[in-house]
């Protein structure tokens, strides 16, 4: 089964496009397959549309009680500080 992750920042542009280069290469060094990663900008994105994938990896904080789906803070994947801690924390969900 393919597990979907989107991957999102404040416009959907720079920050969002490194994260997904990251992480998939990171997916990709792990042998870690069937993850299909998008990207969106912050202010596109409705609750349904976060709903509807597996897991996101933010930039940003989202406030919103009507997502219901799995949010990791992937700054670090940016900066590469704790950046490990997000890879576990990515590769324990896409897991289960």
């Amino acid at each position: 089964m393919c597990k979907k992750i989107l991957v999102v920042c404040g416009n959907g542009i720079a920050s969002s496009s490194i994260m997904v280069s990251v992480l998939e290469d990171y997916l990709k060094g792990q042998d870690i397959q069937n993850v299909d990663v998008q990207k969106a900008s912050l202010m596109d994105c409705s609750a349904e549309k976060f709903n509807s994938f597996d897991l996101v990896v933010s930039s940003t904080k989202i406030n919103n009680p009507k997502v219901t789906t799995k949010i990791i803070m992937g700054v670090g994947l940016l900066t590469g500080i704790g950046e490990d801690e997000v890879f576990e924390q990515i590769k324990n969900e896409i897991e289960n």
